[in-house]
Order: C-alpha cells, then sequence, then structure tokens
C-alpha cells in the first residue's frame, strides 16, 4: 500500500475462513488485504454474522463487530459492509477505495462465470499474470457450453498473460485458439508476434513461407516491432543503458556493473511479482 499500517485490534488464535476462496485470515488488516487484492470475490457471501462475531471474539473489535452486525440487519449491500471495515482499519487510500468500488458496480448482474472472467481480467491488468493464468484456467475447465462466447477471449488473454512472463510458446498457443474460433485480427497479429519472440529468425521465415495466409498479418507484427524498437531507443531508460556503456568504454567497469546489478535485480523482483 506505500505507507505503515498500525496493528488494529489483537492478532487471532483461531482463523477465519473465507470459504469462496479458501483462504484462513488471522487479523483485520489480513482480511482488508483480502478484499483489496480480489475485489471480485466481495459479494453477498462475505456478509456474514460469523465474520463479524470473530472480529469481536478473536480480534477484540467490538465496536467494529456491532457497526456490521447493524449493517447486516439493514440488508445493506457487500460494498458498504467492505467499506467499513475498511475504513474502520484506515487501509486503503481514497482512490484505492474508489477502484474497489468501481469493480462493485461492474458487478452487478453478473452471473459466475463473467465474474471469474472479470476477477482473472483484473490480475490480468495488474500484472499478476501466473494468478490470472490460473483463474482464466480454471473458468475453462468448468464453462458450459451455453457460456462457450467467452472461450476466445479467454484464451487471448492467456495468452497476454503468458507473453506477460516470456512463455512466448505458450503465449502463441493461446492467441493462435482464439484466433482460430473468432478470425479476430488482433489475436491473429498477437500470434504471429509470440511465434516471432519464440522461434529463431531462420524458423519464423520459414513458418511464415509455410503459411500464406498470415502473409498480411505478418506485415503488420514487423511494423509494430519496428516501431517498438524506435520507442524504446528514445526511452529514458535506453539513455541511461547507453550511459553506462560509455562508463564502461571509458574503463568504469566497477561503475558499470554495479549499476547493471541494480537493473537485473529490479527486474528479476519484479518478475517474481508477475509469477507470484
Amino acid at each position: 500500500m506505500g505507507r505503515v499500517l498500525l496493528c488494529t485490534g489483537k492478532y487471532a488464535k483461531k482463523p477465519y475462513c473465507f470459504e469462496n476462496v479458501c483462504v484462513n485470515v488471522y487479523c483485520v488488516e489480513e482480511v482488508c488485504f483480502l478484499f483489496a487484492s480480489n475485489p471480485f470475490m466481495i459479494d453477498q457471501s462475505v456478509m456474514r454474522e460469523e465474520l463479524a462475531q470473530w472480529l469481536d471474539n478473536e480480534c477484540g473489535l467490538t465496536d467494529l463487530s456491532h457497526q456490521l452486525l447493524n449493517i447486516l440487519g439493514k440488508g445493506s449491500q457487500p460494498g458498504i459492509f467492505v467499506n467499513t471495515i475498511m475504513s474502520y482499519v484506515n487501509y486503503c487510500s481514497d482512490v484505492e477505495v474508489k477502484k474497489i468500488d468501481q469493480v462493485l458496480q461492474g458487478n452487478v448482474g453478473l452471473n459466475d462465470f463473467e465474474r471469474q472472467k472479470k476477477q482473472a481480467d483484473f490480475l490480468l491488468k495488474n500484472r499478476r499474470y501466473m494468478l490470472a493464468i490460473e483463474e482464466y484456467d480454471a473458468l475453462c475447465r468448468r464453462l458450459p457450453d451455453t457460456e462457450s462466447s467467452l472461450k476466445p477471449v479467454i484464451y487471448h488473454n492467456m495468452g497476454t498473460a503468458y507473453a506477460g512472463i516470456f512463455m512466448f510458446g505458450m503465449a502463441a498457443r493461446y492467441f493462435k485458439k482464439a484466433y482460430d474460433m473468432m478470425k479476430n485480427e488482433e489475436s491473429g497479429i498477437e500470434f504471429l508476434t509470440a511465434q516471432r519472440l519464440y522461434l529463431s529468425e531462420d524458423a519464423y521465415i520459414a513458418f511464415i513461407g509455410e503459411h500464406g495466409e498470415y502473409y498480411n498479418l505478418s506485415m503488420q507484427v514487423e511494423k509494430r516491432l519496428t516501431a517498438a524498437r524506435e520507442e524504446f531507443e528514445a526511452s529514458q531508460e535506453n539513455r541511461m543503458l547507453t550511459a553506462l556503456k560509455i562508463y564502461k568504454d571509458e574503463g568504469n567497469a566497477a561503475s558499470y556493473y554495479e549499476e547493471i546489478d541494480k537493473i537485473i535485480a529490479k527486474k528479476k523482483d519484479e518478475y517474481r511479482e508477475f509469477v507470484s
């Protein structure tokens, strides 16, 4: 969250289990973290008298418990219930609360499958690629024929998630599934882009030569890669790397490797977050 949080109440000896996501929590901050990280789980199922009682009996938060029981008695919406807990702890900033509210508003009228897809989309948008892949895969396994129209978009998004963790072979596989089902141009371009990054130069050229139906799409891929290369060359990151190379060429090898190690460490941390 970018700031220090003081613990509110006690750490429970007996956890509370959110059965819909199979997660145990031991304090109110963990409840807030769960809601903030997974806003698509917020529905009527979280509005439980047992949660209010647990916050009182295990965490010593009697006042919050009474507020929640009062909300339950009025039959209020899940968003009000959750915001009461968040506000009591002062867990989220106004911007973060607004983001959660937008998710809740978007959930209105969705069935279980659409809601699960929204959850996966949320994870994808926030670059939690591995979690998004797991969510999409679980959804595909339980998706009935009546909801098959969701599959092309799910496959496309799975391709995006795999590309985000540099698994371009898997990305190509799912982009192709999406393209074969709907012939959507964007899925076709992403399929070839993933192939371009996965295969060697000679293997990719041979692939396009064997599949003339992809020729026009491949031209768009090359345009995008050229644009991406030019964008990188004009970026601050590239200027920094160029300056570091000058350091090395001038004999400042120690400074060069020190800064390079910092960049690599940062990239490793980012990747760990993507796949966690």
